[in-house]
């Protein structure tokens, strides 16, 4: 509504990426999937138990009547994942080519908006401070947008050269472990610096 400006803290950040339980809860189908794999070696079984989780997931948000747009999109991944990992020509290993695919479409257009000089990060903290566009006149703000758009670029730069050639490899533990290391514990020091680099040009700004 006109009059009211959107809050913008580590708190809204964080709550518009589902709260820490949400960005938790997107890690447990994996992280069940390589447990299950590194001590059965069972293809079907580790899919079934990722994807029955991602399931209990979007009940548990129904039951709690939270929104499940991001379980459903969880859940809608597993089940391509599924599909990759057992199909004829599949492999344990293609389980994880969604994740590469999502990295590489995030890093892509967080790169690509910094290039066309309209920084995606810079676009949302417009949206929740009610400036607008108006942030793109002032050359030292815009370019703490471009460095902290091109901080999460990276992030998704750095999983995609860490772990591509281990799925080369097929060497499917280390994998998996890795993409554990590099799922929230490297997102939330992303997100955590993201607050540090941008909190004193936002409250200088008003």
């Amino acid at each position: 509504m006109e009059g009211q400006e959107a809050v913008f803290d580590s708190k809204s950040l964080l709550a518009s990426l589902g709260g820490w339980s949400g960005i938790v809860e997107s890690t447990i189908p994996a992280t069940a999937f390589l447990m299950v794999y590194t001590f059965t070696k069972n293809i079907l079984a580790s899919v079934l138990v990722s994807g029955a989780l991602s399931v209990i997931s979007i009940i548990r948000q129904l039951i709690i009547k939270k929104p499940i747009s991001q379980a459903i999109v969880g859940l809608v991944m597993i089940g391509i994942s599924t599909y990759l990992a057992t199909r004829q020509s599949g492999a344990a290993k293609d389980y994880f080519i969604p994740g590469f695919i999502t990295n590489i479409g995030y890093g892509s257009v967080l790169l690509v908006s910094i290039l066309v000089r309209w920084p995606l990060i810079g676009l949302a903290v417009g949206y929740f401070k009610g400036w607008g566009v108006s942030w793109r006149k002032d050359k030292q703000l815009r370019a703490r947008f471009d460095l902290v758009t091109g901080m999460w670029s990276a992030l998704f730069g750095a999983r995609l050269a860490v772990e591509v050639p281990m799925y080369l490899t097929n060497n499917i533990e280390a994998l998996g472990v890795t993409k554990l290391l590099m799922g929230l514990p490297l997102y939330a020091l992303t997100l955590w610096f993201t607050w540090l680099s941008l909190r004193s040009v936002i409250q200088a700004r008003g």
